[in-house]
């Protein structure tokens, strides 16, 4: 019996950056079983209203980090470019 190669595509990978969770119970259960889980929920908003909540408060937490790392990253990039530059400087006067 030849084995199955696991093939995961750009989206799964920009799914699994945007939430683990996302990408693991989308992997585990298909689409089509989350979206009518989804659907159950919001006919039942009230009580898990919470975990909604929760989940938003994770997404943003993310992205803040994100954005957090992407400007010291640039940060850094920066200071490096202003040091080459300086260097070039002093190394023709």
């Amino acid at each position: 019996m030849k084995k199955k190669p696991i093939r995961i595509s750009a989206h799964e990978i920009n799914s699994f950056t945007y939430c683990p969770y996302q990408w693991y119970y989308g992997r585990k259960y298909g689409q089509k079983a989350l979206k009518e889980k989804y659907m159950a929920l919001e006919r039942k908003a009230p009580p898990h209203e919470g975990n909604f909540k929760r989940g938003l408060r994770f997404h943003n937490h993310y992205y803040k980090d994100y954005e957090r790392k992407r400007r010291i990253e640039w940060g850094i990039v920066g200071l490096f470019i202003l040091l080459l530059i300086w260097s070039i400087v002093e190394w023709l006067i």
